[in-house]
């Protein structure tokens, strides 16, 4: 038996009814390629999946005794699938008129392109950002601190514009909720880093970035469209410091320590530690003014408290 063109992996993470709306558009919308969707159950309680099981029989199931990471979950599938592509693809999403289609046909196409990225839209329609430059020192500063609203651009330093247009681009790395993977350079560059994160956060940087040094392009695909949910999987606390995005940036320092040597990380560990005192009196400022309430005025507060911690560290 021939492989299929492409290798789906999705990683279930209890959210019922995403992952059955991910599926079902999915199968509706996918005529020209051939394909198999891999779902990791990631020790959920497993609500909805007897249903999902009987609805979509195709889907071929891992279930996880304990629960893993971004990274681990993925890999399962990249380990024991054949196929002549695979991509990782996040639950929460809505997949476009052959979305998969065109990607596989993009690949076909491009034989020097190693990963692809799809264009990616927010639940109301508007382009949701997908593909990014380099990252930059600068970028970090923007990206942590408050900014006056004039200056609001400058958080966008590392985004690359190709994401906006309509043609297909090379671009540095592209987000990881749909990137395509050429077998080859999946067995050049290898898998996902498990020691990265447990959430899911630098690995696509990353993973686009090695790609990019064993000699592969990266590039968006601009047909291939997808609703994109942005991380409905993970709910943040309501009170305590946002796990989510301190992970993010210890991610960061890691990225910056297997990247671009100690230097660059330390000094990203300077910009985390130097950017509380600005940022609490920009929080406090809100606060007194009556925008804020107490309540999250203390969650964000812990969480840039968490993240100037680990500038401090001696390992992340």
């Amino acid at each position: 038996m021939s492989k299929p063109d492409l290798i789906i992996s999705i990683v279930n993470h209890s959210n019922p009814e995403l992952l059955h709306d991910c599926l079902r558009t999915l199968y509706a919308t996918t005529r020209e390629c051939t394909f198999e969707v891999w779902v990791v159950d990631n020790a959920t309680d497993g609500r909805g999946v007897e249903a999902m099981r009987r609805d979509f029989p195709q889907v071929r199931w891992l279930f996880n005794t304990a629960r893993k990471g971004f990274s681990a979950n993925h890999n399962q599938v990249l380990r024991q699938a054949s196929g002549r592509y695979f991509c990782i693809f996040n639950d929460d999403t809505i997949v476009h008129e052959g979305a998969f289609d065109s990607l596989v046909r993009f690949m076909d196409e491009n034989p020097r392109v190693g990963m692809a990225g799809a264009r990616l839209l927010n639940a109301d329609g508007t382009i949701q950002n997908c593909t990014f430059r380099p990252m930059s020192l600068s970028g970090q500063l923007f990206d942590l601190v408050f900014l006056p609203r004039p200056l609001h651009f400058l958080k966008r330093k590392d985004i690359d514009p190709a994401q906006y247009g309509h043609e297909e681009a090379r671009v540095n790395w592209v987000l990881g909720a749909c990137i395509v993977v050429r077998e080859e350079t999946l067995a050049e560059v290898g898998l996902l880093d498990e020691a990265m994160s447990p959430l899911g956060n630098t690995e696509d940087t990353d993973w686009c970035v090695r790609a990019w040094k064993a000699g592969w392009e990266v590039a968006f695909c601009p047909e291939a469209v997808i609703t994109h949910l942005t991380s409905r999987s993970f709910r943040p606390s309501a009170t305590g410091p946002d796990k989510v995005r301190v992970e993010l940036w210890r991610t960061r320092v890691a990225y910056f320590r297997k990247h671009h040597g100690r230097m660059r990380e330390w000094m990203l560990r300077a910009i985390l530690v130097g950017t509380l005192p600005y940022n609490s009196l920009v929080l406090t400022q809100t606060l007194l003014r009556g925008r804020m309430e107490l309540t999250e005025y203390r969650r964000q507060l812990a969480t840039f408290l968490r993240i100037s911690e680990m500038g401090l560290r001696t390992r992340v």
